[in-house]
């Protein structure tokens, strides 16, 4: 099923499954879980998954529920930590922009227009 490994019989897409023909259908999906904190997964089989981590970190915790504490008891705070988080988001952006672009400028220059710009 992982390797997708379908054929057409009878005009329907099908796939052979435990030595036996199964129609196949387009919004098949699987979803597998495991209780290992960290699982490994060979590199031929991570290539044909999407692997979702919903590992719950302590900290995570806490900040999650300080968050819940702080919006019900000083609702005025949260809004302005809410904001916080907002603009130092922007303001990483702006700051990856600025530092491609001035790669890309050094990149371009030659040694007599390097120190121009």
């Amino acid at each position: 099923v992982l390797g997708k490994k379908f054929f057409k019989a009878d005009n329907l897409l099908q796939i052979r499954f435990g030595g036996r023909d199964i129609p196949y259908d387009d919004h098949f999906r699987v979803y597998l879980t495991s209780k290992m904190s960290n699982p490994h997964y060979t590199p031929e089989v991570s290539i044909m998954l999407t692997i979702v981590n919903f590992t719950v970190t302590f900290e995570g915790l806490e900040e999650q529920l300080l968050g819940d504490v702080i919006l019900e008891e000083c609702p005025k705070i949260e809004e302005t930590r809410s904001k916080l988080i907002y603009e130092i988001s922007d303001f990483q952006k702006q700051l990856k922009h600025i530092a491609d672009r001035i790669l890309e400028l050094l990149a371009k220059a030659s040694e007599e227009t390097i120190l121009e710009n």
